[in-house]
């Protein structure tokens, strides 16, 4: 957005969550506090909008020992503006994740009182933060939405951004954002930002990996083989922009660690080639909190997503995507999807 251009949104975001877990429960928390601050906020203003322009009407989900319950209920230590909103039963099309199974019950909705559901609050978004694996679940959340009349944000590797799907929004003047959100410091981001400077400094990659160990139910979910090897194949492909020829590469999360909990763990190694060939060569690691790393990156999504809808400019979307999402359908090198959308967004 232009230097000086009158921001005419006017309107609170309203948004509607799939999934009361750990990203769920940092957001709202996040929203509460920085009605007074911006400490630790990356954009406190996006399209003109600031974080009290997000107001969250509803969460779904399917552990009946949250549905029904309100939202100051699960969040007891913190009182936010949100504390009186109640879980509603979401949708399960895939198998019940263990960590649910085990209470011995679920309580969900079909498809059409879904539907009737989302249509009866009207958020201008649904937002998925349901656990990785439950790909058939995250697909029929983004027709739901669709059917409803509301964008759809989806932060699960689920591919959900097809060329059928975006055609079928942009033709009820709504949008679909995806897939497979890429946190504001987390492993691939980090592991990009990496190989973008070596590469600016004239330094030829040869070889590397990135291995993650974390301790919440995501990670639990991922450790089935062909949702691990799904995340392998995004976050390696997304590393590979980062330079203009190939090299080996290895990229995923290798193990489950419960007493890590919301945390994780990135192991980096990486070879590369100076001058007269010399080695080059980098160890580290880094850790990070899963919630927390995701929540900047889908408040700035929001606010520039409500932007291009009220100003029709759906051609903004795949910049939106390239900055917020692993595996979107226009990808961009990770200095140049932040500068763009920092040009086009920030104020």
């Amino acid at each position: 957005m232009k230097t000086g251009e009158k921001n005419c949104v006017s309107d609170k975001i309203k948004i509607a969550i799939a999934g009361m877990g750990n990203v769920t429960s940092t957001l709202i928390k996040g929203l509460e506090f920085y009605k007074n601050s911006v400490e630790g906020l990356w954009h406190p203003k996006i399209a003109g909008l600031t974080l009290n322009d997000i107001a969250i009407s509803t969460v779904f989900d399917i552990d009946s020992s949250k549905v029904g319950k309100k939202i100051g209920q699960l969040i007891a230590d913190h009182k936010t503006s949100f504390s009186d909103v109640s879980i509603q039963p979401g949708m399960m099309l895939d198998a019940v994740p263990a960590h649910i199974s085990q209470n011995g019950q679920i309580k969900s909705s079909n498809y059409e009182e879904f539907v009737k559901s989302l249509k009866s609050i009207k958020p201008d978004f649904l937002v998925s933060v349901i656990s990785s694996g439950l790909d058939k679940t995250s697909e029929k959340y983004s027709e739901a939405a669709l059917d409803a009349g509301c964008s759809f944000f989806n932060a699960t590797s689920a591919k959900t951004v097809t060329d059928k799907m975006r055609k079928a929004f942009e033709n009820k003047g709504l949008i679909i954002l995806g897939d497979d959100l890429m946190s504001q410091f987390g492993g691939t981001a980090f592991h990009r930002g990496m190989i973008d400077f070596m590469t600016s400094r004239g330094i030829r990659v040869q070889k590397a990996y990135q291995l993650d160990v974390g301790g919440n139910q995501d990670t639990m979910n991922t450790m089935a083989e062909e949702t691990r090897e799904k995340k392998r194949n995004i976050k390696t492909e997304s590393i590979a922009i980062e330079t203009t020829y190939p090299f080996k590469s290895t990229a995923g999360t290798t193990e489950y660690a419960e007493q890590l909990g919301d945390s994780r763990v990135s192991y980096y190694w990486m070879e590369a080639k100076g001058f007269l060939g010399s080695t080059i060569e980098m160890d580290l690691s880094l850790r990070t909190n899963d919630s927390t790393n995701g929540c900047n990156v889908i408040v700035d999504s929001l606010r520039a997503a409500k932007y291009v809808l009220a100003k029709k400019d759906l051609a903004k979307v795949d910049t939106i995507s390239a900055y917020a999402f692993k595996n979107p359908t226009k990808k961009m090198h990770i200095r140049e999807c932040i500068k763009l959308f920092e040009d086009v967004f920030a104020t």
